[in-house]
């Protein structure tokens, strides 16, 4: 929510903390039962916004502004989210070639690292933020097999999947793995190994 304000708003500094405080209330009132939710009064001492003059009536008004900025929108669709669609539903094909052999058994699990590894990254940098979650979780999938050196990088089970072809993804690909060769200078020139990409997680 709070990423979403943020590319469509202007928001001062002094609101910040208000308004990142008031995102969690609300993703915890649409997406816990109401027991699990924290009472506000809570939320402004462990915040100290009550330090700052905030009352239960000046918070209940910085969860409106959240509202509204949203446009009452509340349902988000992360990548993550749609990534772990599709690799659930199959991203990895017995014809597949890795690295121009026969696939091994891990090669599925090995697909999932890598498209965790590119969620996680695009998660550092806001301009990820631009394009649509489906056509994100589809470049990071296509990123993972890259990676991976399977082949055909892109398949027609996998443009019915997502619905994209990949000339339709490819500038978003593009994006992930240059901004993944600047974060990793050298790396993208050659296959990663999943110990590689378990140590890089670590460091998020």
């Amino acid at each position: 929510y709070l990423d979403k304000i943020f590319r469509s708003s202007e928001i001062p500094r002094s609101q910040w903390q208000l308004l990142a405080t008031a995102c969690l209330s609300v993703a915890a009132k649409y997406e816990e039962a109401e027991e699990h939710c924290p009472p506000i009064p809570d939320l402004l001492r462990s915040t100290k916004l009550a330090n700052a003059g905030h009352t239960s009536l000046s918070f209940r008004e910085g969860e409106l502004q959240v509202l509204r900025r949203l446009g009452w929108r509340m349902r988000a669709f992360p990548a993550l989210h749609v990534t772990n669609y599709f690799l659930g539903k199959g991203v990895v094909f017995t014809d597949d070639l890795w690295q121009g052999r026969e696939l091994i058994s891990k090669i599925p699990k090995y697909v999932k690292k890598y498209a965790e590894f590119f969620c996680n990254l695009t998660l550092q940098d806001y301009a990820f933020q631009q394009y649509l979650s489906t056509k994100l979780g589809a470049a990071v999938i296509l990123a993972a097999r890259v990676a991976l050196q399977l082949e055909p990088r892109w398949r027609p089970e996998l443009i019915r999947l997502t619905g994209y072809e990949e000339d339709d993804i490819s500038p978003i690909f593009t994006h992930v793995w240059s901004y993944y060769e600047e974060q990793f200078p050298g790396h993208g020139s050659r296959s990663i190994s999943p110990r590689s990409v378990t140590e890089a997680q670590a460091g998020f």
